[in-house]
């Protein structure tokens, strides 16, 4: 691990650990590394801001289990993967969640999904020959968004359904959605 990954990692821990304990909004880079114990510049030589910073925790940490294991995973084993990481980082997500400004988290989210749900709809359009590119792009939207809002909707509740079982329920949604035109 370079330097600067370490450097990088030692920033993201101390922001995940303030936005649980104060909130994204009351979190500044002040106090990212004050607690961190660096310079304040130092936050600069690798980020432009703390939305940056929640973009590449999400990137490092959530978006590897989506397109890292695309090409050798199952969607399914990414999904409950995937739903396993947000339950085990609620707290901090759920802070993310209820932030709109700037950079929301549902949008960089929604473009993530479009990957995972175009590999399973490349998956079925080699099955089912009537999956057109406007069909599969529309498809793309509506799973991601839909996706993006009870995922969201979870977290904000607490994940009061465990992320094995909720993870079974998006698997059987987005399977009920694949099932064959009448």
């Amino acid at each position: 691990m370079t330097g600067s990954l370490i450097t990088k990692k030692k920033i993201a821990k101390t922001f995940k650990k303030l936005v649980a304990q104060i909130g994204f909004e009351k979190v500044t880079i002040a106090k990212i590394m004050q607690e961190s114990h660096m310079r304040r510049q130092t936050f600069y030589d690798y980020f432009q801001d703390k939305y940056e910073l929640v973009d590449w925790i999400f990137q490092q940490e959530a978006i590897e289990k989506i397109e890292d294991n695309l090409a050798y995973e199952g969607w399914q084993v990414i999904v409950e993967n995937l739903f396993i990481y947000f339950e085990e980082n609620q707290i901090f997500y759920r802070r993310i969640l209820t932030f709109e400004g700037q950079n929301s988290f549902q949008d960089y989210y929604t473009q993530h999904l479009k990957g995972l749900i175009h590999q399973v709809l490349v998956v079925k359009k080699q099955k089912d020959k009537r999956v057109d590119e406007a069909d599969r792009l529309f498809l793309e939207e509506f799973y991601a968004n839909a996706f993006v809002s009870l995922t969201t909707k979870w977290i904000i509740d607490g994940c009061k359904i465990d992320s094995h079982c909720f993870a079974e329920q998006m698997k059987i949604a987005f399977l009920m959605g694949f099932e064959e035109r009448q």
